[in-house]
């Protein structure tokens, strides 16, 4: 794993956005004061990808959460083996602590989601590295307080590290595999083996016994092929005897049937009955057509009923509108006279009118006064001075007022009278116009039907052909119901002699049918004259020629008999030779029961030598299973953790502890080697002191910080030689502080060690505040702390 980008906001002394670029630094110092954050950068690092930190508690992740913020947010870009991936992890407060639910691992080239929740990153981001969380912080990531930890685990605990650094889980991959593959192989040979068992009866011995079977069999099958002409032509005979004794037995049978009919004497005579009868009848059906034809002409002769009818109405609706033109005309008169009187009363009137009019005016002019006083209004201003009126004067008090209120009174009266008079007009000039439209509608009528009736009858003699018309047509009705009668009698008769003729005809087609049934053998021709002689004569043939064919019968059932015996004779020899052969036909035809037994013995024969080639076979495959299964478990045995495991392990560490020797003698002056004892603890080997061998968690602070370096650093850098194809690749190591409890010498040392790590490769990144070890990297992240928030600035030497 190798860093490329680490992008922070909220998490611990970093309360605003804070961006590290790694690109190109493959050997780095994180530096700046104490409580800046130096270390802050490689735990975001490590949450980033398995959602802990080393300094504190899985589970207490609230504390990296900065003061006054409610959550915090790492986004770290990594790449392993080349290609490049990013963690993304959210850490929000709640009321009991903080969630770390939000987090995702994605592929940085197309953005796919690799992991979506906290969990499945962790996992995702270990099976990616090769690493969990405690072999990462054990040989990536060396944290504060933690430095020693390789150095001094228990063996066990080392050994664990060794195989996922290793990837030795791939030896015990191969040893359950190779386990896997025996326990198959062991199956397939017993599976094998049980198919060999079920196939025991596949031997040499049964074979030829099929065989010899089989041969039986086919030479049973010939000769039941040589019975089998005979046998049919027995059987032929058979059916043909009896089928000519069936034969000669319905011959005689339809002899006996033939007898005259009972009813056929009756049959002349009903058959004369009924063409009299049809004779008589139309006789009379011909002469009831002549009788109404008759009457149809005598009907044709007389004028048409409805035209007499309907002069008769027109005669009756006009003296009705005769009537009624008389009444009309002498209201017409009443009506005339009513109106003169109506029209001189208005005039009248009219004179009387202006008259008043000429008296009431001559009555205001002498009494002007009297009648502008009338007009005059308390209170209102005279229309002649303009004065206010304070009293209207009392029209009692003037003799002249009476005058002219009886000159207004006199006009008005008749001005009433004259529009009474005028109405009065009116209403009869619309009543006279109304009865002078009635008298020309009726006049007009009146005209039509004098027009229709011109031509026509008189009263009297329009009666006369009336009653004739009437008889003529009752005479008429009576000769078409007689006429009726005859034909209905007429037709009766004749689907009466129909009948007789269908009997008649059915007695002779019956006649030719049994004659047609015995026509074969030689009947007596028939006369086509009396069928009551030819069916006498029939019967009486039929009676004689009956012996002859029941004898031949009789005959044709002995043959058949006899030819049933001797097929049902060799039949059973047939049965018996089968039974004797193991084939039983129950029921069958010994040829079938043979063919099949035939088939079967070939077939059984067949699924012998198949069955021999097929156990030959499953021999073949339980030997080469069986040396399968001993080949996959002795590898499994050899694979097994207590055997090549435990020599790759201990090849592993004597590796680690040999390239860590030789760092250490470097470091330590020459005063310093790593060793083993007998349980695999680490062991110190005192140069100074006699090679005085003892216990590394004997050594000092400074020398227990040079011995852990010494490891990681060999760890580093033997990982790659050692480990299986596709294991875990130390591409990166974070060192955290140690480095000021080494004297300027071992510490020029560590520093020539270091470098020579970053320059194979990896990338290797320094967490102190010792300036000159700081100056010695290419590239620094210095870090600051503000106010508010540290910051980080990247500088290159």
């Amino acid at each position: 794993m190798r860093p490329t980008r680490l992008e922070i906001e909220g998490f611990t002394a970093f309360r605003d956005p804070v961006t590290i670029d790694f690109e190109g630094a493959d050997l780095f110092a994180i530096t700046g004061p104490t409580g800046a954050g130096k270390s802050s950068i490689i735990d975001a690092l490590v949450f980033a990808l398995y959602g802990a930190i080393p300094r504190l508690d899985r589970r207490a992740v609230a504390p990296i959460i900065a003061l006054g913020r409610a959550e915090a947010r790492v986004r770290f870009t990594f790449s392993v083996g080349g290609e490049a991936y990013v963690g993304v992890r959210v850490v929000r407060r709640t009321k009991t602590g903080a969630t770390t639910k939000e987090a995702r691992l994605e592929r940085a080239a197309d953005g796919e989601v690799l992991a979506g929740s906290a969990d499945e990153v962790s996992y995702a981001v270990a099976d990616l590295l090769g690493l969990d969380f405690d072999h990462f912080t054990t040989c990536v990531v060396l944290p504060q307080g933690q430095f020693a930890r390789l150095l001094h685990e228990e063996p066990r605990t080392r050994q664990d590290l060794l195989v996922s650094l290793l990837d030795l889980g791939l030896y015990a991959r191969l040893a359950s595999a190779a386990r896997q593959r025996a326990s198959a192989a062991q199956q397939r040979a017993e599976v094998a083996g049980h198919l060999l068992d079920k196939l025991a009866f596949a031997t040499a011995a049964a074979a030829a016994t099929a065989e010899g079977r089989v041969a039986a069999l086919e030479e049973l099958q010939r000769e039941l092929s040589r019975s089998r002409p005979v046998l049919e032509d027995l059987l032929r005979t058979e059916q043909e005897a009896a089928s000519e004794a069936d034969a000669a037995t319905a011959r005689a049978r339809s002899l006996v049937a033939i007898v005259v009919p009972a009813d056929l004497r009756g049959r002349a005579a009903a058959l004369a009955a009924a063409r009299t009868e049809v004779e008589r009848r139309a006789t009379e059906e011909v002469q009831a057509q002549h009788a109404s034809d008759a009457a149809e002409a005598v009907l044709a002769s007389l004028p048409s009923l409805a035209e007499l009818q309907a002069a008769e109405r027109d005669h009756a609706e006009r003296s009705g509108l005769a009537q009624r033109r008389s009444a009309i005309r002498a209201q017409l008169a009443e009506r005339q006279a009513a109106e003169a009187a109506a029209v001189a009363t208005q005039a009248a009137l009219e004179d009387e009118l202006n008259h008043a009019v000429d008296a009431l005016d001559r009555a205001r002019w002498e009494h002007r006064a009297l009648d502008l006083a009338a007009s005059l209004v308390a209170g209102k201003p005279c229309p002649v001075c303009r004065q206010p009126v304070h009293e209207v004067p009392g029209r009692d008090e003037h003799g002249a007022a009476r005058a002219v209120e009886a000159a207004a009174a006199a006009k008005a009266d008749l001005e009433a009278r004259l529009v009474g008079a005028t109405r009065a007009v009116r209403e009869g000039e619309a009543a006279r116009l109304q009865l002078e439209t009635r008298l020309g509608s009726v006049t007009e009528s009146l005209v039509d039907l004098d027009a229709r009736l011109a031509g026509a009858p008189e009263p009297a003699e329009r009666g006369a052909r009336l009653r004739a018309v009437e008889e003529a047509e009752a005479a008429r009705a009576h000769a078409r119901r007689a006429d009726r009668a005859a034909r209905a009698t007429a037709a009766a008769a004749r689907a009466q002699l129909e009948q007789v003729l269908a009997a008649e005809t059915a007695d002779r087609r019956r006649f030719a049918e049994v004659r047609d049934r015995v026509a074969a053998l030689g009947p007596p021709a028939a006369g086509h004259g009396d069928l009551v002689s030819d069916w006498q004569q029939l019967a009486a043939w039929a009676q004689g020629a009956r012996p002859q064919h029941e004898a031949a019968a009789e005959q044709a059932r002995a043959r058949a008999a006899e030819a049933a015996a001797q097929r049902r004779a060799r039949t059973r020899e047939l049965a018996e030779r089968c039974v004797a052969a193991g084939v039983e036909p129950g029921g069958r035809d010994s040829f079938e029961a043979v063919a099949d037994a035939v088939a079967e013995a070939r077939s059984a024969h067949t699924h012998i030598i198949e069955a021999m080639e097929e156990a030959a076979t499953h021999r073949r495959e339980a030997a080469e299973q069986a040396r399968r299964a001993e080949t996959a478990t002795a590898l499994a045995t050899h694979l097994s953790a207590n055997h090549f495991e435990k020599w790759v392990l201990d090849e592993a560490v004597g590796a680690l502890v040999a390239a860590a020797t030789e760092v250490l003698f470097d470091l330590s002056g020459g005063d310093y080697s790593l060793t083993l004892d007998e349980r695999a603890n680490f062991m110190v080997v005192d140069h100074r002191c006699a090679d005085e061998v003892r216990s590394a968690k004997t050594l000092s602070g400074g020398e227990t910080f040079l011995a852990s370096l010494a490891l990681a650093l060999a760890l580093a850098d033997q990982v790659g030689e050692l480990a299986a194809d596709g294991a875990a690749r130390l591409e990166s190591i974070f060192l955290d502080e140690g480095f000021g409890s080494l004297d300027p010498d071992t510490l020029d040392t560590v520093a020539a060690a270091i470098e020579e790590l970053g320059a194979r490769g990896r990338t290797v990144g320094l967490i102190t505040h010792v300036a000159e070890l700081g100056e010695r990297v290419p590239v620094r992240f210095v870090v600051d702390k503000g106010a508010g928030s540290s910051t980080v600035n990247r500088v290159v030497a």
